[in-house]
């Protein structure tokens, strides 16, 4: 009866280590072929060029990596580790199971919060340079364009961190209090400022009407 039971038990080891090395496996493979197509996929839309004229893209590249191989390699590993982390909960033991399950709750979020903070920042990035550039286009005095230019990134900046904060579920109410803080101080420095760039722009053409 006990060599039945023993028998029994290790049928059900054996079972269960089969479905954890098919979860790793498979993994393994949908890791690697997602990855690739994510990879190509970023290639292919543009979006290495469009990084390299962003701050962040150029730190990027500096690391080594190009958009779409760093878009290919959080790809890869993010299904690594899922599914060493389901292969883990099949082997049903008791003191892995509610860690495993947290972590696995958690990792959506952590994904989205990595999402809204690269494509957050490339966009900061992107509209920040495009005030620069509108503003120097038009004649305005460059160190007010790069520093309004400089400042908006700074607050988009922090929005996205404030957002993709919220969305690992960390409490932001300090951030808000300052953002509200910084706001309306950033509103009054910027109307002040925008009055000087128009006035810039606008000097010559009053000097114009003037003598007319």
């Amino acid at each position: 009866m006990d060599y039945y039971l023993i028998i029994e038990q290790l049928k059900v080891v054996g079972y269960r280590l089969a479905i954890f090395a098919a979860i790793v496996c498979i993994g393994y493979l949908v890791g690697r072929a997602v990855g690739e197509i994510v990879g190509r996929s970023f290639g292919k839309l543009g979006f290495d060029a469009t990084m390299r004229k962003t701050a962040m893209g150029r730190a990027v590249l500096k690391s080594g990596f190009t958009s779409s191989e760093l878009m290919k390699t959080l790809t890869k590993w993010a299904i690594y580790i899922v599914s060493l982390l389901l292969a883990l909960r099949s082997l049903e033991v008791p003191f892995l199971e509610g860690p495993i399950d947290s972590v696995l709750d958690f990792i959506p979020n952590l994904i989205i919060a990595l999402i809204i903070f690269v494509f957050g920042g490339v966009v900061s990035d992107w509209v920040g340079e495009i005030i620069k550039k509108s503003f120097i286009q038009e004649g305005g005095p460059a160190f007010y364009t790069d520093l309004i230019g400089n400042l908006l990134k700074a607050v988009l900046y922090f929005v996205v961190i404030t957002i993709a904060l919220s969305e690992l579920r960390i409490d932001v109410t300090i951030l808000n209090t300052i953002a509200q803080a910084f706001a309306w101080g950033l509103a009054i420095f910027v109307g002040i400022s925008a009055g000087i760039v128009v006035g810039w722009m606008l000097k010559d053409r009053l000097k114009d009407l003037a003598q007319e």
